[in-house]
């Protein structure tokens, strides 16, 4: 080796970069010098020489010099270098790869995120019939409940709509009804959200309203916020000793035509959050409730058994009814809206379902994990057959665990609508919320991971788009697939629930054209990643725990 060849690999040595593996041969020049570039392998003694860097044979790189002439140094935080590396952070600070763009890659490669990589055998097949159709979407959405003004008076509030609605594709907000909350009956922030909504999306959101308490006037124990108070979280009385569900009633309409005032009319309203549960001591949060009809439930306090007295909801929904019965806009209802899927059975036998327009419940006590996926199929079912559209209007999860919920509800239930429990939450402190779509600071705010899941659903969807038949043939790997309403527009979503990456292969009977492919690994650092189109051989990769969108048109 030559002196000044010596220095040169020293130099680059001393740059930290033994890893580009410096040799006699000289940087590459032509696909006819290494017979294994860019070919795919598991190990660097596939490569003939090269290094086995996240699957491909290639070098690590600095700086383009290094590749040669038909390939360029891709630095590792770009999105191709991560895509190539299964959305993980690649080892090493660039790899040497052909960009793409105009037909530049080789026959046995893929255009992915601007970078050509080896093609991938098919180890799953994904079958789309949009002629078998199911349930139509109302919206995928968020509630907002508390913290209103804090969006309509952060100092990135236009930064913070365009990431919620043209960026996010979030169709449907759900709202804490604050009527006669003494101290935070202001509703003109309510309004200014709804605007923002339309302005931003095209057409107003699908707006939910839910009580999460009436007023203390109207509460057993005189407050909004319960803590342990089993016995009197719950409708007060009136003076003649009974239920007063006529003042309740008052209350939610009273409740609409103040909401009207402020520009805002609900297409949903929930008569009472969570009607089948009290807060523990350990908690202080707001509640009433209501058995499916009037009666008596053992409670225990202390060590004492009492026999204690509830409201029913069915009674509740009736007197409410009656009341906003001569309104002009009235709202759809939604109901009962309890805690957990194996709760409503408990509610609907006693629902007037000619006054109940929509099936709905929230998602706690499950782990997305271990999702009893039979049971839940068991409560589509049970709900399907008084035909209202089922709907999830509470629930949380972190990434990939609210992809996951997002998908048994949609496709093992039949849900129509699936609402995260926040919107967005603080990023930071005693009061974090990780399961918010937005973390909230004072000044700034953040995209969290379950805002890249719910993107994954509502950034190519609307409300009118029906869900269709989507088929997988590897037990690890979920799909689900939804068509507009002029049948043009197809968005399929797969999801790895597995370990190991998958290469899934997309059958559709017609002729659709890609829009747009985006991915997020949320076992490695991709979010949203634009991915370019669907190869003509209709393979893509699903790393483990990563989500793909794949939106076509015709």
């Amino acid at each position: 080796m030559s002196t000044q060849r010596f220095r040169s690999c020293l130099g680059l040595l001393l740059l930290g970069a033994a890893l580009l593996g410096c040799s006699s041969n000289g940087p590459y020049q032509s696909s006819g010098s290494q017979t294994n570039w860019l070919s795919s392998c598991q190990f660097d003694a596939q490569c003939g020489g090269l290094s086995c860097l996240c699957g491909v044979c290639t070098r690590a790189c600095t700086s383009d010099a290094i590749c040669g002439q038909t390939t360029s140094c891709v630095a590792a935080d770009e999105t191709g270098a991560v895509a190539q590396c299964s959305g993980g952070v690649p080892p090493v600070p660039g790899l040497c790869l052909t960009r793409c763009g105009g037909g530049t890659c080789q026959g046995n490669e893929v255009c992915i995120a601007g970078v050509c990589g080896p093609l991938p055998e098919p180890s799953a097949t994904i079958t789309i019939d949009p002629s078998s159709r199911y349930q139509q979407l109302v919206g995928f959405g968020a509630s907002v409940a508390y913290v209103e003004g804090q969006l309509t008076a952060h100092p990135q509030k236009a930064a913070l709509y365009r990431a919620i609605f043209e960026d996010l594709g979030l169709d449907a907000l759900r709202f804490r009804n604050r009527y006669r909350h003494l101290g935070d009956d202001d509703l003109t922030s309510t309004g200014q959200l709804v605007t923002a909504a339309t302005a931003a999306l095209g057409h107003p959101p699908q707006v939910f309203l839910s009580s999460w308490s009436p007023p203390p006037e109207l509460k057993g124990s005189g407050a909004l916020f319960c803590s342990g108070n089993a016995a009197t979280c719950t409708l007060s009385k009136t003076a003649a000793g009974t239920f007063d569900y006529a003042g309740f009633a008052e209350y939610w309409r009273g409740s609409l035509t103040a909401y009207a005032s402020a520009g805002v009319t609900p297409d949903y309203i929930g008569l009472q959050n969570n009607p089948n549960w009290v807060p523990t001591s350990a908690e202080y949060l707001e509640a009433c409730k209501f058995l499916p009809v009037e009666g008596s439930e053992l409670l225990t306090v202390g060590q004492s058994t009492l026999s204690v007295r509830y409201p029913g909801f069915a009674e509740a929904q009736a007197a409410t009814v009656a009341a906003i019965a001569t309104l002009a806009n009235r709202p759809k209802i939604a109901a009962p809206e309890v805690s957990s899927f194996d709760s409503i059975a408990d509610y609907l036998p006693s629902l007037d379902f000619s006054q109940t327009d929509a099936v709905a419940h929230q998602l706690y006590g499950v782990n997305p994990d271990t999702v009893d996926l039979a049971a839940l199929s068991d409560v589509g079912k049970l709900e399907s057959q008084y035909a209202r559209p089922i709907f999830i209007t509470e629930m949380k999860g972190d990434g990939f665990g609210t992809a996951l919920l997002i998908h048994y509800a949609t496709v093992v239930e039949g849900a129509s609508a699936y609402l995260q429990s926040a919107l967005v939450g603080a990023d930071s402190g005693p009061g974090a919320n990780s399961g918010g779509l937005i973390g909230l600071g004072a000044t700034t705010f953040s995209i969290q991971d379950p805002y890249h899941a719910m993107r994954h659903f509502a950034g190519h969807t609307d409300p009118g788009w029906t869900r269709v038949s989507a088929s997988s043939d590897a037990s690890g790997l979920l799909a689900s697939a939804w068509l507009s309403p002029t049948e043009r527009d197809l968005t399929v979503i797969l999801i790895n629930r597995g370990s190991v990456e998958l290469s899934a292969q997309l059958t559709i009977p017609d002729t659709w054209t890609t829009s747009a492919v985006t991915r997020s690994v949320f076992s490695g650092i991709e979010r949203s990643a634009a991915l370019g189109t669907l190869p003509p051989s209709g393979v893509v990769r699903l790393p483990a725990a990563a989500v793909m969108t794949i939106a076509l048109s015709r």
